[in-house]
């Protein structure tokens, strides 16, 4: 015994400890505590992006990568194309679309919505969109990944038209006598 205190008790046929067993449980305690403060405490990174931020930095990319795979490039070394060659590049195009189709979700969200019929058609056209490339690219078909690839795009710049149409460049101007 120690200062009052015994150093080790017996505890089921064993001796334990008692200055390790209280250390340990210290150690234990303060874990806890420390991780109990972590998730109470708020992130910094806690608050949505901007919804120009948003467009551009997630948006945007994604459906780039989505549209990488029906891509066709022509220049002085050939053409080349995006086309999906393996199954595995197949997974990416759908992993991309499905991407998509989860994002718009966010959309309907109090941080981005815009309170306008108009923004929920805009958004439903949009899923739909990113939903059929997602099914086509399931399906491996190139012509339908296409298509809705095509569709995805008209989505995004009738809603841009609509809500930000800054962003879309005027179409050129036309030729007299057209």
């Amino acid at each position: 015994m120690r200062g009052g205190l015994p150093t080790s008790t017996p505890m089921a046929g064993t001796r334990v400890e008692m200055t390790k067993f209280s250390a340990a449980a210290i150690v234990v305690a303060g874990c806890i505590a420390a991780a109990g403060a972590i998730a109470q405490s708020p992130s910094r990174d806690a608050a949505p992006l901007p919804i120009k931020e948003f467009m551009g930095h997630v948006m945007q990319r994604n459906a780039q990568q989505l549209w990488h795979w029906t891509s066709f490039e022509s220049d002085d070394q050939g053409e080349r194309s995006g086309k999906p060659t393996s199954a595995e590049q197949w997974e990416d195009a759908e992993s991309d679309a499905l991407t998509l189709q989860q994002l718009s979700y966010a959309l309907e969200h109090a941080a981005y919505r815009i309170d306008d019929k108009n923004w929920d058609r805009h958004v439903a056209r949009f899923r739909a969109a990113a939903s059929a490339s997602a099914d086509a690219a399931e399906h491996q078909d190139f012509d339908r990944l296409q298509k809705a690839g095509d569709d995805l795009n008209a989505q995004c710049i009738a809603c841009h038209v609509t809500f930000a149409p800054e962003i879309e460049a005027p179409p050129p101007p036309l030729p007299e006598g057209f």
